[in-house]
C-alpha cells in the first residue's frame, strides 16, 4: 500500500511539474512576438461588452435587475466567451501538441490542460480588473460579488465543460477538419440561447423549457447569483451543470485516448 501510495505520489508531482513547464512555456511564446499577447482575446471580449452596452443603452434597453445595465450584460456575456474561448484553446492545443509530445512524459492532453490554464488565468484576472473598475467608478453597487461560494461553482464547472468540450471537438476536427470554423461561429451564436441579455425566468413557459436544457444559461445563472442577491433561479440546477461537465470531460478524455491510439498505429 505504502508503495502504491509512493508511486501515485511520484505521477502526481512529475505531472503537476510538466503542466507547470507547459504553462510557462505557453506564456513565454505568446509575448515572444508581443508583450501581453495573450490578453488579446481577453480585451476582444471586453470590447464586445461595452459595444454590447453602447448599443442598449441608445435603444433605451429597460434594466431587468440591478443598477447597472454594464453589469448586467458582463455578467451574461463574461461566462460565455469564456467558454468559447478556452474551448477552443483547449482543442487546438491537441493539434499544435506535436511540437512538445516528442519531450518524455508530454502528452498532448498535458499541453491542452496547459493552454486551458493559460487561458483561465489571463480571463481571470483581467475580468477581476474589469469588475473592480465597474466599483470604483460607482457604475453599480453590486459590482463586486456579495457571495463568494456561487464563483467557485462557476470557475469549476466552466473549466471542466470548456475543457472536456475542447477534447471533445479536436476529436471531430480531425475526422472533419471544418469543424473547427463551424464550432467558431455556433459558440458565437451560443450567446443568444444562454439567457446573457434576458432573465429565463421571466420568459414564456415554453421558451423556459427549452432554455433549460442549455448547461451555459445554467453556468450564467450561477454567476449572476453571486452578483445580485434577488436573482431568479428557479431554472438553475447545479447537479445538472456539474452533470454536463463531468460528462463532458468523460466523453472527451475518452475520445483523446482513442484518438491517440489512432495516431500511434
Amino acid at each position: 500500500m505504502d508503495a502504491l501510495t509512493q508511486g501515485i505520489a511520484i505521477g502526481l508531482t512529475r505531472q503537476v511539474r510538466v503542466i507547470t513547464a507547459l504553462t510557462i512555456r505557453e506564456v513565454r511564446l505568446r509575448n515572444s512576438k508581443h508583450a501581453f499577447s495573450q490578453l488579446f482575446d481577453v480585451l476582444e471580449a471586453i470590447v464586445f461588452i461595452v459595444v454590447h452596452w453602447i448599443i442598449f443603452t441608445f435603444m433605451h434597453r429597460q434594466l431587468l435587475i440591478g443598477d447597472s445595465l454594464l453589469l448586467f450584460i458582463s455578467t451574461g456575456i463574461f461566462p460565455v466567451l469564456f467558454f468559447r474561448t478556452m474551448s477552443m484553446k483547449a482543442a487546438a492545443a491537441v493539434e499544435a501538441s506535436k511540437s512538445v509530445t516528442s519531450i518524455p512524459y508530454i502528452e498532448p492532453l498535458d499541453y491542452s490542460i496547459a493552454r486551458t490554464f493559460v487561458e483561465f488565468l489571463s480571463f481571470s484576472l483581467l475580468f477581476t480588473f474589469f469588475f473592480a473598475m465597474i466599483a470604483v467608478c460607482n457604475e453599480s453597487r453590486f459590482a463586486i460579488p456579495s457571495n463568494p461560494i456561487p464563483i467557485l461553482h462557476f470557475f469549476t464547472i466552466i473549466t471542466l465543460f470548456s475543457f472536456g468540450m475542447g477534447l471533445v471537438n479536436s476529436f471531430i476536427t480531425y475526422l472533419f477538419p471544418l469543424w473547427k470554423f463551424i464550432y467558431a461561429f455556433v459558440s458565437r451564436v451560443q450567446i443568444f440561447f444562454s439567457a446573457v441579455f434576458y432573465i429565463p425566468e421571466y420568459m414564456p413557459p415554453q421558451l423556459k423549457y427549452w432554455l433549460s436544457f442549455n448547461p451555459i444559461m445554467h453556468i450564467v445563472a450561477v454567476f449572476r447569483t453571486a452578483f445580485y442577491p434577488t436573482y431568479p433561479t428557479h431554472l438553475l440546477s447545479l447537479p445538472y451543470a456539474y452533470s454536463c461537465a463531468a460528462g463532458v470531460v468523460l466523453l472527451g478524455l475518452a475520445l483523446e485516448r482513442a484518438l491517440r491510439n489512432h495516431r500511434h498505429q
